[in-house]
Parts: C-alpha cells; structure tokens; sequence
C-alpha cells in the first residue's frame, strides 16, 4: 500500500491524515479559511474556524453564496468530486499552473502561510507553485447568482 504525499505526516509515525480540499463549499464541520477581498484574492484566516449550522444559515441568508465571499476547506472527497481526474485534483494543477508574482530575494523557496498545508490536496500534488497562486481561487464567482462553480482560476 502506498501512502499518499498528501496526507503522510514525515515527522511522526503516526497514521496518514485525509487529504483537505483548499476551495471546498460552506458546509458544517467544515473550515473558514479566506475572506475574499474586492479585487478579488484571498485573505488567509489564522487561525481557520470550524464552521457550524448556524453559521451556514448566517452565510447563506438573502439567498448570498458563502462562496464567492469566503473560502472554505474541507474533506478532498477525490472520485466524488467532479473536478477529480484520474488520480488528481485538476483544480490543484491549473492553479499551480498560474504564473506567479514576482518575489522577493530569497522569498522564492517559503511558500505563503497556509493553515492547511500540512493536508492540502494542492499542496500534495503541486507545492509551491499551487501555493503561490492560491490567493487567487474564489471557489465561486459572485457573478454567478446562481451558485455556478468557477473554480477554474483561468475564469
């Protein structure tokens, strides 16, 4: 049995830890991890907040998409998930596809701070380079009333 990058804990011996999706949907037990701004990237929340019922129904109020406000993490639910190819997020891949911000000298080895980097499926697959431009993802497009995933950072 191999043991996915993703969720292997180098450190310790102890037993792998599921893979976290980094653009996931507002849902119960699930983590606030992003605030978007007006111009359209991210804002990291540190520490991420556990969200609950009564915060969904908050977020969800006026008929308003959470997502195309806030960003959430939570379980990568691989095959189940249709932007799931093969043995990979497809969302991880375009967003490490992005070209990158110029950096500073010797900011080009330290990703951004990440709350969930030690299971993020983009992370795992990717690195750097999906961490660089992840500031980037809205999960979804607040001109898209209806909800419509726009995760494909390329719009």
């Amino acid at each position: 049995m191999t043991t996915d990058p993703a969720t292997a804990d180098p450190a310790t011996s102890n037993p792998p830890r599921p893979a976290t999706c980094p653009s996931s949907s507002c849902e119960p037990g699930h983590l606030l991890i992003g605030i978007v701004r007006p111009d359209g990237t991210t804002a990291g929340v540190w520490p991420p907040l556990p969200i609950d019922e009564a915060f969904v129904a908050s977020a969800r109020a006026a008929d308003r998409v959470p997502e195309a406000r806030l960003r959430f993490a939570g379980p990568c639910v691989t095959s189940q998930c249709h932007q799931w190819h093969g043995d990979r997020c497809r969302i991880g891949d375009l967003v490490a596809g992005q070209p990158q911000a110029a950096v500073g000298p010797g900011a080009a080895a330290a990703p951004p701070p990440c709350a969930i980097r030690a299971t993020c499926r983009w992370w795992s697959q990717n690195g750097v380079a999906a961490c660089r431009s992840c500031p980037k993802v809205v999960h979804t497009r607040a001109d898209q009333p209806d909800g419509r995933v726009a995760d494909d950072p390329r719009g």
